[in-house]
């Protein structure tokens, strides 16, 4: 994905209220569209690369972020809503693969009343597979981790994904990481040991479980590689 506009470099200030990131100027202040913890990622932020949509909006702020530069040099994705889009072309361009070709992708389908799932698709032979996508920024020494704080949500979903599979069904969760220093995936189990348990439990059940790192810089995101996951 390509972002429309060339993006600006602030000198990172702070994030209040989980969504309102302060550049050190007077008056440079960002919507954040993340509601996570942004764990790793805050403590080490020297800038922040927003989005200006200008003063013909309808948006409380003119400005959004969408990415952190930390002090080392690292860029990671901190708009959440772009996790999708990545694994819907990623999806398209057939980087992940474990069903082999895909046809018929939808994005935001609802499985049940009280779940929806971030795309389904169907195989070659017609067969329904739902898909979830998790945004992983959190990482230490090149390994990226999720979740960075407790998730029941994200729960819930691996269970309802085990339980398709279970059922005869087809199920894939993605763990898109979107952050530039990280070169394999595991759980934070010291975060959330339940969600940890949740997805060993889910692989075993034979959820197809993939990592994709992405390539980013101030003018686009590109998904590259899939990346080792260690459980």
């Amino acid at each position: 994905m390509q972002f429309e506009k060339p993006l600006a470099r602030w000198n990172f200030a702070r994030r209040e209220k989980r969504f309102f990131i302060y550049g050190a100027q007077a008056g440079q202040v960002a919507h954040c569209a993340n509601t996570g913890s942004m764990k790793t990622l805050l403590e080490h932020a020297a800038y922040v690369w927003v989005r200006d949509y200008g003063t013909d909006t309808k948006r409380t702020l003119r400005y959004g972020a969408e990415l952190l530069e930390l002090h080392n040099g690292t860029l990671a994705v901190i708009n959440t809503a772009h996790a999708n889009t990545l694994a819907g072309e990623a999806l398209r361009a057939g980087l992940v693969n474990p069903f082999g070709p895909l046809q018929n992708l939808q994005p935001e389908v609802k499985y049940s009343p009280e779940t929806r799932f971030d795309w389904a698709a169907e195989t070659a032979q017609g067969q329904r597979i739902w898909i979830e996508v998790k945004n992983v920024t959190m990482g230490t020494a090149g390994v990226a981790q999720f979740p960075d704080a407790i998730t029941e949500r994200g729960t819930k979903h691996l269970h309802t994904l085990t339980e398709i599979v279970k059922n005869g069904g087809h199920a894939l969760q993605i763990y898109m990481v979107t952050r530039t220093d990280a070169h394999r995936f595991s759980p934070a189990a010291h975060i959330d040991a339940t969600y940890t348990q949740a997805l060993k439990t889910a692989v075993a059940a034979g959820v197809q479980v993939v990592a994709l790192g992405c390539k980013i810089k101030p003018q686009a995101i590109e998904v590259c590689q899939t990346m080792p996951i260690v459980l």
